[in-house]
């Protein structure tokens, strides 16, 4: 086991900018967490919540009408059941090689990394065909590429998972706002393959990433198992209820899903171009909540990442990569002169 590590950066992290280069980050436009920047409202709550051990019946039954399948486990977030796969299947594994995407979601590799499992990395999904792996990790769509993978594709990976007595990790944190393409949808609950295991978060669609909750659908065979390991009250009560309204609030659902799609136009016409001269490319991918571009080199995407903080626009950096969240509707505006200012200024002209 390695728990002494460095963990990976995220977004939503302008307290460390804070630190770093002073207040004025708190003001920026933070654009580097991919969650819905038009989150579900919250309601009033009753404080009696607080005072009550967390019970997950009501949101099990909320969550089965929302998936069309019951999770097999509740956590906090799906962070906290990516962190736990590994202790689940350690003792079943004799050779312990993971398969996570070469670009993709960081925490997926580290969590392996901790409990002593050794990391290769692939960039196309067919490769998965061709290697030997105990565990492989498909994040769909990822996060940060946006690739999203057809079922014909995922299940050639789960049948050759089967074939070799390993497991297939499906991250669908990204999946609401385009539900049609979920593994869930292909699978059978009382059917459900002992190699498979999807992950589904709220955090992203429904904005709400500090309610702390995520779900995991897996063979019964393994229940009981991740439940013991997630602990008896992985998620506080005020979490459970919230998330089971916002599960039951399919008129803001239907709107959120309109809402994403006018952004991403208003977007890709008014927001798009200007982003596309700024970083010196136009290959991009867009996806309901965020659209990431890929740049010539890392040195150049740090370059250009930094010369968006001078106009107070704060993004998600990778190595040759930059994601920007699709903008709440109210914030299009403000980026848009953000960028018209940046392309005005000496190191905007050289950019262009």
């Amino acid at each position: 086991m390695h728990f002494d590590l460095v963990p990976p950066k995220h977004g939503g992290d302008l307290a460390y900018w804070q630190r770093k280069v002073g207040s004025q980050a708190l003001a920026w436009l933070d654009l580097s967490s991919a969650c819905n920047r038009e989150p579900w409202p919250i309601p009033d709550i009753d404080p009696k919540l607080w005072n009550e051990l967390p019970d997950q019946a009501a949101l099990l039954a909320q969550a089965t009408r929302y998936y069309g399948l019951r999770p097999s486990a509740i956590g906090a977030g799906s962070q906290h059941i990516i962190e736990s796969l590994p202790a689940l299947l350690s003792e079943r594994l004799k050779q312990k090689v993971v398969m996570v995407p070469r670009i993709g979601y960081q925490e997926h590799a580290f969590a392996w990394q901790k409990w002593g499992y050794d990391i290769a990395y692939y960039n196309e999904l067919d490769e998965l065909l061709t290697q030997t792996w105990q565990v492989a990790v498909v994040i769909q769509p990822n996060n940060p590429t946006g690739r999203l993978y057809d079922f014909e594709s995922l299940q050639a990976v789960l049948d050759k998972a089967e074939s070799m007595d390993a497991y297939l990790v499906v991250d669908e944190a990204f999946m609401d706002p385009q539900p049609e393409h979920s593994f869930l949808s292909a699978c059978e609950a009382s059917d459900w393959p002992k190699a498979l295991f999807v992950l589904r978060s709220v955090g992203k669609f429904f904005g709400l990433a500090g309610a702390r909750v995520g779900f995991a659908f897996c063979s019964t065979r393994w229940e009981v198992a991740l439940n013991n390991l997630l602990g008896p009250w992985p998620v506080a009560t005020p979490s459970l209820f919230l998330i089971g309204a916002a599960f039951d609030d399919l008129a803001w659902q239907a709107q959120a899903k309109q809402s994403l799609a006018e952004r991403q136009a208003l977007f890709v016409s008014r927001v798009m171009p200007k982003l596309n001269t700024i970083f010196d490319s136009q290959q991009h991918t867009v996806c309901p909540l965020f659209v990431t571009w890929h740049l010539e080199s890392s040195e150049y995407a740090e370059r250009v990442f930094e010369m968006l903080h001078t106009v107070g626009v704060h993004t998600r950096l990778g190595e040759g990569w930059i994601r920007v969240a699709l903008p709440a509707r109210d914030e299009i505006d403000r980026l848009d002169k953000a960028l018209i200012g940046l392309l005005k200024t000496a190191g905007g002209r050289e950019l262009a």
